[in-house]
C-alpha cells in the first residue's frame, strides 16, 4: 500500500554519515558515466570503505567483488548489449538506482536496502516523526482511479480543514485526480508550497477545503487513564518524536495521581535505538540499559542515568509483533524486575542497522551489531518470553472479542474493565 504518510522502516537503526561526507553532483554525465562511474566510485569509496573501517580487510572479503575487472567487463557486456539491441528506452537515473539495490539484495541480509536521495529524505523525515505535508494516509481502492484517505492526523492542517478517514479524493485546485496514479498524487500534496483547494467526496457529498501544508507531527504515544488509579501508555513505534510524546503522556498520568500503569507495545514493530533508550532512561534506575556487540566482539553499552526513574506499579503488553525496539524495552524491564511482561512472546529481531549517507545524496543500510539485554538475553531469533502468556483472541469478521491480555493487566492492577 503507498501512502501519503511514508512510514519508518520496522527495525532498530541509526543514521550515520560515514564515507565521503558532501552531497556534490549526481553520476549522470552519460550512460557509461552513470552506470560504471557511480558503481566504481560510490561503492568503493563509500560501501567498500564501510566494509574495511569497520570490520577490517580481513572481514570484509567478497565486497571486494563489486569493483573487480571481471565485474566491470561484464557491465560493460551488458551496457553494450542495451545500447545496440534494447527496444525501449533507458531510465539512466532508475538503472543506476537498481545496481545499487542489487547489491543490498545481494548481502543475504533481510534489512539492507540502498535508498535514493527522495527516499533517504523520506526516511529522515519519517525516523523524527516530523514532515512537510497536510498529515493524511491515502491508498487506492479496489477501483485504481479512487483514492481514499485512511487516516487523518489529529491536529495536522488536513484534520483542521475538515478532511475525514474514508473521504475520496476528486481534484487538486481544480484538477481532476480520478485518473492519476497515487504517488503522483501523494507527490502533489506534499510539493504544494502555497494553500491549494482539494475537493473529495464524502457519502454523496461533494466537498472542497482550504488546506495549507505545514509540518506534521506523528503521533506515536495515545494514552488515558482507563480506570480509576491506572494509566495506559500505547507506543506504537520508536521515532524521535515518541520520546517527548512518552514523556509528556507519563507525567500527565503521574501528575494526576497514578501509582499504576500498563505500557502496551503490542504490534509495535520497533524504531531508532536512540529513541527506546531516551524512554527507557526515564522509567528505568542507573544502569545498564542495552549493550550492542559487532562483528569483531567490540562492545557498545547504553546506559540510563540517575535523574529521573517511574514509580509505580507495572505492566507491559506484548505480543509477536512486538519487535527491535519494543524487545529491548520489554527485556530491560524484566531484566530490572520493574514490572511484568504480559502477552504472548515477542518477534525476535535483535539485530542493529546502520544507515550510511553516500557521497551523491543517496544511503545504504545494512546490519552491523547484534543488541542484548541488561541480563545477557540474545533476542535475535529468540524473543522476549512473556512472564505471564495470555493469548489473544482472534475475532470473526466484524465480531468483537475481549482483549484477554489487557483483562489481565488490570485485573494485576486491581481493576476490572475489559
Amino acid at each position: 500500500m503507498l501512502m501519503a504518510d511514508l512510514p519508518n522502516d520496522s527495525e532498530i537503526e541509526r543514521m550515520n554519515s560515514e564515507g565521503d561526507g558532501g552531497y556534490p553532483h549526481s553520476f549522470r554525465d552519460g550512460f557509461v558515466t552513470g552506470l560504471l562511474a557511480a558503481l566504481v566510485l560510490v561503492l568503493l569509496l563509500s560501501t567498500g570503505k564501510i566494509l574495511l573501517d569497520r570490520y577490517g580487510a580481513d572481514k570484509a572479503k567478497g565486497a571486494e567483488v563489486l569493483t573487480s575487472q571481471k565485474t566491470i567487463s561484464k557491465l560493460r557486456e551488458v551496457q553494450s548489449l542495451i545500447e545496440r539491441s534494447y527496444l525501449g528506452d533507458v531510465d539512466e537515473e532508475e538503472l543506476s538506482s537498481y545496481l545499487f539495490r542489487g547489491v543490498a539484495a545481494g548481502l543475504e541480509d533481510d534489512f539492507a536496502r540502498y535508498y535514493t536521495e527522495e527516499e533517504l529524505t523520506a526516511e529522515q523525515e519519517a525516523n523524527r516523526g516530523e514532515y512537510h505535508g497536510i498529515g493524511i494516509t491515502l491508498q487506492e481502492t479496489e477501483n485504481p482511479w479512487q483514492i481514499q484517505v485512511t487516516a487523518v492526523t489529529k491536529g495536522g492542517p488536513a484534520d483542521k480543514a475538515g478532511l475525514k478517514e474514508g473521504d475520496l479524493l476528486l481534484r487538486y485546485n481544480g484538477e481532476d485526480l480520478t485518473d492519476m496514479h497515487l504517488t503522483d498524487v501523494v507527490s502533489l500534496i506534499r510539493n504544494s508550497k502555497d494553500t491549494f483547494q482539494l475537493t473529495v467526496v464524502r457519502g454523496e457529498q461533494e466537498l472542497t477545503f482550504d488546506i495549507e501544508c505545514g509540518q506534521v507531527e506523528t503521533v506515536s504515544v495515545e494514552y488515558e487513564c482507563i480506570e480509576p488509579g491506572i494509566g495506559y501508555i500505547r507506543i506504537n513505534e520508536f521515532i524521535t518524536s515518541t520520546i517527548r510524546q512518552f514523556c509528556d503522556a507519563a507525567d500527565d498520568l503521574t501528575g494526576q495521581g497514578i501509582k499504576n500503569l500498563i505500557i502496551d507495545l503490542r504490534d509495535n514493530p520497533g524504531g531508532l535505538l536512540n529513541a527506546v533508550c531516551e524512554i527507557l532512561d526515564y522509567i528505568l534506575p542507573e544502569g545498564l540499559i542495552v549493550y550492542t556487540e559487532r562483528r569483531d566482539g567490540q562492545r557498545e553499552e547504553y546506559k540510563s542515568d540517575d535523574e529521573h526513574s517511574l514509580d509505580c506499579n507495572l505492566v507491559v503488553l506484548v505480543n509477536g509483533n512486538s519487535a527491535s525496539s519494543s524487545e529491548i524495552f520489554a527485556g530491560a524491564v524484566q531484566d530490572y524486575g520493574i514490572g511484568t511482561i504480559v502477552g504472548t512472546p515477542t518477534y525476535g529481531k535483535g539485530v542493529v542497522q546502520n544507515t550510511y549517507f553516500l557521497s551523491d545524496g543517496s544511503g545504504f543500510k545494512m546490519t552491523v551489531e547484534k543488541y542484548y539485554t541488561p541480563a545477557g538475553q540474545d533476542i535475535d531469533g529468540n524473543g522476549i518470553t512473556p512472564d505471564i502468556l495470555v493469548e489473544e483472541e482472534e475475532a470473526a469478521e466484524d465480531e468483537k472479542t475481549e482483549d484477554a491480555p489487557l483483562k489481565k493487566a488490570l485485573e494485576m492492577l486491581g481493576g476490572g474493565k475489559s
